[in-house]
């Protein structure tokens, strides 16, 4: 916590540091952009579960649901429950 009384003019608001830690990079370049694409695929219809929001872009709904349950995802799940490493284990299992 960063004391409001540090700035000038003092905010009305207090402050907090963040600190970032840089990771390695969890694939390779082309990993990235394909779990960039079924990341956005997923986001684009939140709503959706999984084997239909990434049936676009994995050739419908059944190997979608196929894909899925190689990478040890419930294809029932929806987007946003999913962490970077399981999307990019739906990648790895096509």
């Amino acid at each position: 916590m960063v004391s409001r009384q540090v700035f000038w003019p003092v905010p009305n608001v207090d402050s907090i540091l963040v600190a970032f830690r840089r990771r390695p990079a969890p694939g390779t370049e082309a990993e990235r952009r394909e779990v960039f694409r079924l990341v956005d695929a997923a986001f684009g219809q939140r709503r959706k579960m999984l084997r239909q929001a990434l049936g676009e872009v994995l050739g419908g709904a059944g190997p979608a649901s196929e894909r899925l349950e190689r990478a040890g995802v419930a294809p029932t799940a929806r987007g946003e429950v999913l962490g970077v490493e399981q999307f990019l284990s739906i990648v790895r299992a096509g």
